[in-house]
C-alpha cells in the first residue's frame, strides 16, 4: 500500500520511510475498515443544499493575443506548461 500511495504522489521513499510508513498507516487503515461496513447508517446532510450557480454568458473579456500575452510559453494559440503526469 505504502508503495502504491507514493508511485501516486511520485514520491521516492527508502526502506526506512517505506517500514515507518507502513507501521503509520496501520491505525488508519484499520479505522476506515470500520467505515466500510454494510451495517452502518447512511448519514445525510442535516443543512439544505442549494446549488447558487450564475448562468453561463459568453463574454469577450480578452482576446486570445491579451490572454497569452504575460505567458512564459505560448503555441498555436494555447498556453504552454511542463508536463506533470509523466505520460499516465
Amino acid at each position: 500500500m505504502v508503495d502504491n500511495i507514493a508511485a501516486t504522489a511520485h514520491i521516492g521513499l527508502t526502506d526506512q520511510d517505506r517500514q515507518r510508513l507502513a507501521t503509520e498507516f496501520d491505525p488508519i487503515i484499520a479505522s476506515l475498515a470500520v467505515t466500510a461496513d454494510d451495517q452502518l447508517p447512511v448519514t445525510v446532510n442535516p443543512l439544505p443544499v442549494n446549488n447558487t450557480l450564475r448562468p453561463d454568458v459568453v463574454a469577450n473579456e480578452l482576446t486570445n493575443e491579451q490572454a497569452l500575452a504575460a505567458a512564459p510559453e505560448a503555441q498555436d494559440g494555447q498556453f504552454m506548461v511542463p508536463a506533470i503526469l509523466d505520460g499516465e
